[in-house]
């Protein structure tokens, strides 16, 4: 009876270990054999045998670990550890974020398994127990009519970065950062190359540039009134913002929502700033009125003072948060009077040790606290 996938899936064998239908078994009693049928091999294996690799049964090396630097799984001779794995698949730790660490140890369960073969070990974390992680990492990399791989990891990861490069240079980081990896699962799914899309991107963008500007401003102030009024606050398009809804006709959920506008001032703070932002706090300077014409100065400005007074405090020996950019912005934005006071101290304590000001009385640690007379 020949050994069936169900039979080793039952018995967490890997498949792999079956060669043109036979499979090779260390037997309990310490020897060597193998076996078509799988009557037979589940006699083997109740026996206390163990399922191998032609390698080690031909080699007869089963049981002789090899030794490794760092901290591995291994059996039947053959060890990885995740950092040698994470080498093997370079793209994989960058780019899965929290499965990443999930998706090497199905590679790695699959590596030994097969004692070492690299293709078994990728098959194993495309299509074992992690394949639910694999298809949140590479979304609609697998067809779905016939089972197969569209492309290899490598060549999704480098479509995806030509998307996001393309929509950056045409002034859409915002809209990259928000919908980037949605875009390019959804260009995989249709079977559209990172290419084609570029070519989308220009021809889209060349026909709004032939458009007359007085009638692009005109839709641009509609847009903006409609979203304003929809959405209960200040929506401020401009023509990049045309080029995307050109290309996206379901970005309108996302203005919205306030997703596009969040996005693009977070793609510009962070940009500006040199630093991520979340979601919420970027919701918060919305509200206060902070528009994508204006966040370039406004979060420069910010960064310029909070570096300054950042030093000066440090200096003074003040316990504050005043190198902080989003402290800066929480005092110019919100008028934190805590804030401000800080501010105002630093500056005056500054002040007076620059200058010759006669009777400053000042405190240990050169807080200016009073006037003294001579």
């Amino acid at each position: 009876m020949k050994i069936s996938d169900a039979f080793l899936t039952n018995n967490s064998i890997n498949r792999g270990l079956r060669v043109d239908g036979e499979i090779f078994v260390f037997t309990g009693d310490g020897k060597y054999t193998s076996t078509k049928d799988e009557e037979v091999l589940k006699s083997l294996l109740d026996a206390g045998g163990v399922a191998i690799s032609k390698n080690l049964h031909d080699n007869e090396s089963y049981g002789q670990p090899r030794t490794t630097d760092d901290t591995s799984t291994a059996t039947d001779g053959v060890s990885l550890t995740r950092a040698e794995a994470f080498k093997l698949v370079p793209w994989l730790q960058k780019y899965a974020g929290s499965d990443a660490n999930k998706l090497v140890d199905s590679y790695i369960k699959g590596y030994i398994d097969s004692d070492g073969s690299a293709t078994v070990a990728l098959a194993e974390m495309r299509f074992g127990e992690s394949a639910d992680a694999y298809k949140r990492v590479f979304k609609n990399i697998v067809d779905p009519e016939t089972g197969a791989l569209k492309m290899t990891e490598a060549e999704y990861i480098s479509g995806l970065e030509s998307t996001l490069t393309t929509l950056t240079e045409y002034s859409l980081g915002g809209y990259a950062s928000a919908k980037g990896k949605e875009v390019w699962a959804t260009l995989v799914a249709n079977n559209v190359s990172a290419e084609v899309y570029r070519t989308r991107i220009g021809t889209a963008y060349d026909l709004i540039k032939e458009v007359d500007e007085e009638l692009k401003q005109s839709i641009i102030n509609q847009y903006n009134e409609y979203f304003s009024a929809e959405t209960g606050s200040t929506v401020s398009m401009d023509t990049d913002s045309i080029l995307a809804l050109a290309i996206d006709p379901n970005i309108n959920n996302d203005i919205l929502s306030g997703r596009l506008n969040a996005s693009e001032l977070g793609a510009i703070y962070t940009g500006t700033v040199g630093e991520a932002i979340d979601l919420g706090t970027i919701e918060k300077y919305i509200g206060a009125g902070v528009q994508t014409s204006q966040a370039e100065k406004l979060f420069t400005q910010a960064s310029t003072s909070a570096r300054l007074y950042g030093r000066l405090s440090r200096k003074y020996g003040r316990d504050t948060n005043l190198g902080k950019v989003s402290t800066m912005l929480d005092e110019s934005l919100f008028g934190n009077e805590l804030v401000s006071g800080e501010i105002k101290a630093i500056a005056a304590q500054s002040l007076s040790e620059g200058s010759a000001v006669a009777g400053a009385a000042k405190s240990q640690t050169g807080q200016v606290i009073g006037l003294t007379e001579n």
